[in-house]
């Protein structure tokens, strides 16, 4: 059975996320782009194993959002950090463990790999992975 997880992160980003977690085949996501349909998703279904939910949205921060998540259920919560987040604000998710996992802007797709096979629980191969390769060995 495929894990689940809901992505909520700015256009920009949703196309390299997506390639990055073809490396995750057990891995269904689910593409939003506002925190209200993630809000409404809440409501009713919570079979998800994490979000992955990028600090600005839309220009407005998705702290306020992510605290009601922490409070509603336990689920996990990987956070993509923009540049013009506050550190103030990113220290005291952290400290508060209001995130589980975080990644800093820019990344590339092994860092989103791992990050995600994380916060799903999910064993990763010791191989490398598809992307990794620059030439034939």
């Amino acid at each position: 059975m495929k894990k689940k997880i809901i992505v909520c992160v700015q256009q920009d980003i949703k196309n390299t996320i997506n390639w990055a977690l073809k490396d995750l085949p057990v891995v269904s996501a689910q593409y939003f782009d506002h925190i209200y349909q993630v809000e409404k998703l809440f409501a009713g279904e919570t079979d998800f194993c994490g979000i992955v939910i990028d600090s600005k949205i839309d220009n407005e921060s998705s702290i306020p959002f992510l605290q009601t998540i922490r409070d509603k259920s336990k689920i996990k919560i990987l956070l993509i950090i923009s540049a013009d987040t506050p550190k103030q604000e990113i220290l005291k998710l952290i400290q508060n463990r209001m995130v589980d996992n975080v990644i800093i802007r820019p990344f590339n797709a092994n860092q989103m790999v791992d990050a995600v096979a994380k916060i799903c629980g999910i064993e990763r191969p010791s191989e490398k992975p598809w992307y990794m390769y620059t030439k034939p060995q």
